[in-house]
């Protein structure tokens, strides 16, 4: 009663609060982010390793259980999981909940590190992640064309649409999915390799000695000094048919178009993307960690008419848009908060029975 009574005596004061309270409310709601989940932190950490060409078993044996030793003794783990697929294997670390998961990261960093030399030869660098809900796309940007094949779409997609995506404020990385990455491949045959007397790994450590850039030292000139590299890397295909693998007794050298072909191909194509049943490629668009989801989206979707280097038979579109969910839930949330403010003041109505 008191409360109702100081208010009434100080209306004025009580009014300059209030908008006070208002100011300040639609400053901090402009300034608010705006994200389809809350910023929390899963303490996981996960190991993946590429093992190309090894079984489940092998994996789980010498790959997976000496990492699970290693990270095991981590500080604040609670528990490890692990499985293996044909040519990979995952390990997953569980902190404790409250533990400081980049501390845990870099721990579990030093422990894989450790093992390294334990492991087989023949796996590739084990990458380390921590859980994080920003990995989740914000948007998938598709790239189709009719006149393009699939290989010529991910290199338009990679080394023209990407870069300029990344460039957009709070975007932090914009992946390729699909289509066909470019691959020079040389198909060798053994009954010439067993005739010259050579292995495959003799043209392996021809092909990488004729392909790289070797520093050469500098030159001074008065008070100029000019550094000097040489660069042999290929340019073209054609060249690599012409290195040279060894040179015979007779003094005759024996080259790569002797021992099989040399063809411009691609990888092997693990995923295929389709738009309205056209074979395709996609982006997907991360943000950063504290960046509003629809500002990045609508700078995203502004951007995409103006992009430079784009053939006019491309086609760009969002096929995913995380600001969607968002916006309906905010303008469920108003229609929700204007029902309830509604309902309040019918309420408070019928129980003064005075309109006036």
């Amino acid at each position: 009663m008191w409360l109702t009574l100081l208010a009434l005596r100080n209306r004025i004061g009580i009014l300059m609060l209030s908008l006070a309270m208002v100011v300040l409310g639609a400053t901090s709601l402009d300034r608010l982010p705006v994200d389809l989940f809350p910023n929390i932190q899963v303490p996981v950490a996960f190991v993946g390793v590429i093992y190309k060409g090894a079984p489940p078993l092998d994996i789980e044996q010498s790959v997976l259980y000496p990492i699970e030793k290693a990270v095991s003794s981590a500080s604040n783990v609670e528990h490890v999981e692990s499985f293996a697929k044909h040519g990979f294997g995952s390990v997953q670390i569980w902190f404790n909940w409250g533990a400081d998961i980049n501390v845990g990261q870099m721990e579990v960093m030093q422990r894989v590190t450790q093992i390294l030399n334990s492991l087989p030869p023949g796996i590739l660098q084990p990458f380390i992640v921590k859980f994080d809900v920003s990995n989740i796309p914000v948007a998938f940007v598709t790239v189709a064309d009719p006149n393009m094949d699939e290989r010529g779409l991910y290199d338009l997609a990679y080394n023209t649409i990407a870069p300029q995506i990344e460039q957009i404020a709070n975007v932090a990385a914009a992946t390729v999915e699909g289509g066909k990455i470019r691959q020079i491949n040389i198909n060798l045959d053994p009954a010439l390799l067993q005739a010259r007397g050579l292995s495959i790994l003799d043209v392996v450590k021809s092909v990488k000695a004729a392909n790289l850039i070797l520093p050469s030292g500098d030159i001074k000139a008065g008070n100029l000094d000019y550094n000097v590299f040489t660069n042999n890397q290929f340019k073209t295909v054609e060249p690599l048919s012409d290195v040279i693998v060894k040179v015979n007794p007779q003094g005759s050298p024996v080259r790569v178009r002797d021992l099989g072909t040399v063809t411009d191909s691609s990888d092997i194509q693990t995923n295929i993307v389709r738009t309205d049943g056209q074979r395709s490629v996609y982006l997907r668009v991360n943000k950063q960690p504290t960046a509003n989801t629809v500002a990045v989206v609508d700078a995203l979707r502004k951007a995409l008419p103006n992009m430079i280097g784009i053939p006019p038979s491309v086609k760009l579109g969002v096929s995913f848009d995380q600001s969607v969910y968002i916006r309906q839930s905010i303008q469920n949330l108003m229609e929700q908060a204007l029902h309830g403010s509604l309902l309040a003041a019918a309420v408070i109505l019928i129980f003064l029975r005075n309109l006036t």
